[in-house]
């Protein structure tokens, strides 16, 4: 399959991706030529290392700065890119017949380890990630039962 992606990027209005990979649901790699800055690289798919821990390794080549050099990324399976958002009702009983219902939300980004050799960027780079809650709602629950 040749995936061709076009993203703003705040030096150019549009920056080209080339991306080739295999039709077949268990590829194992992935081939991407970015024109605009002649490099070129070929990526692991994710290989799970546990149940909820991913590792990406990939090799390049920039045309540009005549260097190759490898890259690897360690990232877990709950978050995906972005952010991830978890809603929730929880509730949480006093005493017979009196419970609270709270109603909480956390957006999350979780902490990613990545690395590289020959290729400008840190030997080993963390992002600690990111956590927002919120407790949106508070109720108070009476039941009576005779």
């Amino acid at each position: 399959m040749l995936l061709v992606q076009l993203y703003n990027a705040p030096s150019n209005e549009y920056q080209t991706k080339l991306v080739l990979k295999p039709l077949s649901c268990d590829r194992k790699w992935k081939f991407i030529y970015e024109p605009l800055h002649h490099d070129v690289r070929l990526l692991s798919k994710k290989i799970p290392i546990t149940r909820f821990l991913n590792l990406q390794v990939g090799i390049g080549h920039s045309f540009q700065l005549h260097a190759t050099g490898w890259k690897w990324k360690l990232t877990t399976c709950l978050g995906g890119d972005g952010v991830s958002r978890i809603r929730n009702k929880t509730s949480l009983g006093l005493c017979p017949g009196v419970d609270f219902r709270f109603g909480w939300r956390a957006d999350y980004v979780l902490p990613e380890f990545t690395g590289a050799v020959g290729t400008g960027e840190p030997l080993f780079n963390m992002n600690s990630g990111r956590l927002e809650a919120s407790l949106d709602r508070i109720e108070a629950i009476w039941t009576h039962t005779s």
